[in-house]
């Protein structure tokens, strides 16, 4: 056969496309509301390395820390058309209100409690909820246990709470829980809050101590109770259009990193916050260690308001996850 110029430039065409196929990068862009320094980046950062290091650089993770790309709620819905690969998020409860379940007052032992929890089938059973609206939960980052701040008086009770505008996310668990409390439940995203607490919109608000610590959140709240009412995480969610471009091996080596990655937060989290405590009274903020009994006893109605409105589903969920609280015995 005559090779022809078509014929060179033919050949040479099916060969550079052959070698773009294998040389493609994929670019997953990751969204987050939190600072550079918040372990949530920290994580992230942790799960660029492997997941960039075990492709061969096929798969670069490009990461927008401080609302960069938009509010929680606002990436969720790019996550959901296709428009974000990845981001985390608190807010699935709008798309599954059973979520709200996992963060209700008081619910949680201790942080074992919390990971036989979510690293078993109950978050599981709830995660393939998020699929038929183009999202996927692949995993989570601790957040902690939540404290009261105010910017006007300390809190020693429940009473103390009473007519205080309080900041909380859009969570209806948290708003039930500083509505039992006495306090006035105003939501408002994290991009939002400092703003607000700096021009006296609302009295206080609740947080863990590494939100109020890199939110820089104590630069306008003189006191911090330390009330541990709500255990909550971020949950690290990708764009089901983008799974599924991935194929199986590159699914893998995400779920992969991202384990990895959770147990990094989490070992790097409980070394801080033993040190978050005193930073935060070095910047002149007044702590109080409020009587737990009190507020877990104020909070009891919030669980009647989730078993009114959700029905058995929320019961058998309560009661799933008080049978996995850690024996005394342990």
């Amino acid at each position: 056969m005559k090779i022809t110029a078509f014929h060179i430039i033919l050949f040479a065409i099916l060969f550079w496309s052959c070698q773009s196929s294998e040389t493609e990068v994929k670019v997953l862009r990751v969204g987050l509301s939190h600072s550079n320094s918040h372990s949530f980046t920290l994580a992230l950062e942790e799960f660029k390395k492997e997941v960039e290091t075990n492709t061969q650089g096929k798969i670069q993770i490009k990461i927008y820390p401080s609302s960069q790309l938009g509010n929680e709620s606002e990436m969720q819905e790019m996550l959901m058309i296709g428009s974000l690969d990845m981001a985390l998020a608190g807010l699935v409860n709008n798309h599954e209100p059973l979520f709200s379940v996992l963060e209700l007052p008081y619910l949680y032992e201790n942080r074992e409690h919390v990971k036989a929890v979510n690293n078993g089938p109950i978050l599981e059973d709830l995660a393939r909820s998020l699929n038929k609206f183009g999202i996927r939960l692949i995993g989570w980052y601790e957040n902690g246990f939540r404290h009261l701040t105010t910017s006007i008086k300390p809190i020693h009770q429940p009473e103390d709470l009473n007519g205080l505008l309080i900041r909380t996310t859009e969570n209806m668990a948290h708003i039930q829980t500083i509505k039992a409390l006495g306090g006035i439940p105003t939501p408002l995203s994290y991009a939002e809050l400092y703003t607000a607490l700096t021009q006296g919109m609302v009295d206080g608000q609740e947080n863990p101590l590494q939100n109020i610590w890199t939110g820089k959140l104590y630069e306008t709240q003189k006191y911090v109770a330390m009330t541990g009412h709500i255990f909550n995480c971020a949950y690290v969610l990708i764009s089901e259009r983008t799974w599924n471009k991935l194929d199986k091996e590159q699914q893998n080596i995400i779920r992969s990193a991202i384990k990895n990655s959770i147990e990094w937060q989490l070992a790097y989290l409980e070394k801080l916050e033993k040190e978050l405590q005193e930073k935060i009274e070095l910047e002149g903020v007044e702590f109080t260690f409020p009587d737990k009994s009190l507020f877990k006893a104020k909070t009891l109605p919030v669980y009647d308001y989730f078993i009114n409105l959700y029905g058995e589903d929320a019961e058998n969920l309560i009661n799933k996850i008080n049978a996995l609280k850690p024996s005394e015995n342990n």
